[in-house]
Order: C-alpha cells, then sequence, then structure tokens
C-alpha cells in the first residue's frame, strides 16, 4: 500500500518536497542533447540542471556529490549550480548568499538547513567534515538525520569531495546526484548521472544514469572570495591539528625518556 499524501509529509521515506506547487516544465530535442542541454523557460541550460528541476518536481530531493582532485573547481562547479537555481532560474528562494550557504561548519550547516526553505546548502571538502570513520559522532550523525529532514523544507544539499570513499556513509548511500571531473584542473568539466538505487538497497546496488559532461565556468566573483576563505581556514585547521599531534607525540617521547 502507497502512502497517502499527509503522510508522506511526515514519514521520511515519502518522496515529497513540500513548498514547490510549480516549476518550470524541461525541454530537449535531439540536437540540445547532442550538447547536453536541455531548456529552462526558453534558455538553454546544461542537461543536469533539468535533471535537478525534473526531480524536484516529481517531488525527489536532490543531493548533490561532486567528486574531483584539489584545484580541480568542484566548490566553484557546486556553487555556479547553485547561482543558477537562485540567481538565474529563480528557481530557489532569493539570491543565492555564499556567506550563509556555504560552510565547513557542521552546526551552521545544521541549523541553517533546519530554519530556511527553498534553498541549496553546501558543505566544501564533506570528506573532511564528515568523514567515513567518525560516523559515531554527532556531526555525522546529525547530517544523516538532516538528509531525511530537510526535504520537506524543499532545500537542496551539495557536498564536494576528494575521495567518496572517505565520506560519510550518509553521504555515499543517499546522494543522488554525482559529478565527476574529467579532464585538467582548468577546465571545470564534470561527467554528471543520475543515482538511482534499488528500493531493497542504499549501498552498492546503483543504477547510474549518464545526463551529461557540463562545463561549469567560474562563479561569481563574491562567491569565489568565500571559497578561498574556507579553503584557507580548512587548510590552516588541518595545519595545526597536525601541529597539535606532533606536540603530544613529542611530550609522549619526552616522558618515555624519563621513565626509562
Amino acid at each position: 500500500m502507497g502512502l497517502s499524501d499527509s503522510a508522506k509529509e511526515i514519514y521520511p521515506g515519502g518522496r515529497t518536497m513540500k513548498h514547490f506547487t510549480s516549476l518550470p516544465k524541461v525541454k530537449t530535442n535531439d540536437s540540445l542533447l547532442d550538447d547536453d542541454l536541455c531548456l529552462i523557460d526558453g534558455q538553454e541550460q546544461p542537461l543536469i540542471v533539468g535533471q535537478i528541476v525534473e526531480m524536484m518536481s516529481d517531488g525527489e530531493q536532490p543531493r548533490l556529490i561532486f567528486l574531483g582532485d584539489p584545484g580541480h573547481g568542484c566548490t566553484w562547479a557546486i556553487s555556479k549550480l547553485a547561482e543558477i537555481l537562485h540567481n538565474e532560474l529563480n528557481i530557489l528562494e532569493g539570491d543565492f548568499k555564499p556567506e550563509k550557504q556555504i560552510t565547513q561548519d557542521p552546526l551552521k550547516f545544521s541549523k541553517r538547513t533546519r530554519k530556511n526553505r527553498k534553498k541549496i546548502f553546501i558543505v566544501p571538502d564533506a570528506d573532511s567534515v564528515f568523514p567515513s570513520d567518525e560516523h559515531y559522532t554527532p556531526k555525522n550523525k546529525t547530517n544523516r538525520d538532516l538528509m531525511y529532514l530537510t526535504r520537506r523544507f524543499s532545500n537542496l544539499l551539495g557536498y564536494d569531495a576528494h575521495e567518496l570513499s572517505r565520506c560519510d556513509k550518509a553521504i555515499r548511500t543517499n546522494h543522488n546526484i554525482k559529478m565527476v571531473s574529467i579532464g585538467d584542473g582548468d577546465t571545470y568539466k564534470f561527467k554528471a548521472d543520475k543515482v538511482k538505487r534499488k528500493n531493497d538497497s542504499l549501498t552498492v546496488e546503483i543504477d547510474p544514469q549518464y545526463k551529461g559532461v557540463w562545463k561549469a565556468g567560474k562563479p561569481s566573483k563574491e562567491t569565489r572570495q568565500r571559497i578561498e576563505k574556507l579553503d584557507q581556514e580548512e587548510k590552516e585547521r588541518k595545519v595545526k591539528k597536525r601541529e597539535e599531534q606532533m606536540e603530544m607525540e613529542r611530550k609522549k617521547k619526552d616522558l618515555e625518556k624519563l621513565l626509562t
């Protein structure tokens, strides 16, 4: 027996995303498909953008993962996609605000995704923020719960990472749009797939559906500045953590010498 409309709104398994009552139709033809494009409100857009709009129309929450080596522009690309959905197509509410919608702070990510509606929120370096070996921590457990809760708020969730295997299980088994960097780092080109899973499997039994190659281009100057700031802060955090580990190791060795 299927879920009722009211049950879908409160039960995590329900497909309904609230608040989106009318979205533009996505149109394609052979010529557009040859170039991995579609038409949305008469504008040519990447085919993957059309796929995301269709998912939202069907009540399915887009959960995106962008994968690539450092310097391949994953955060730039996912932020460019956010600007398209917010600023160009006006599908998501208001202008994209990188200071509020891109964060590596798990607490801020949780609060903002719960308190806002019809927006996309992005976590750069998700394999560092929500690593698989910290599955037991409150931050990772909260991120897992947010994936089910935020569909009721019509929010989109976006993550980028260097290695999918190092991301927490919730990200690995719940993303439904996968973008993988191809080519050189300065091309910002991504192979796009919609990920379908068997109903009884959240793990490896997936059916990737190819949705073209997207050359993302650069986001706005304001967005780039936000990304660069976060990147610098993350690098400093990692170095500081390693310095603390080295200091602890040195103290341990010094103590061992005193005891021998």
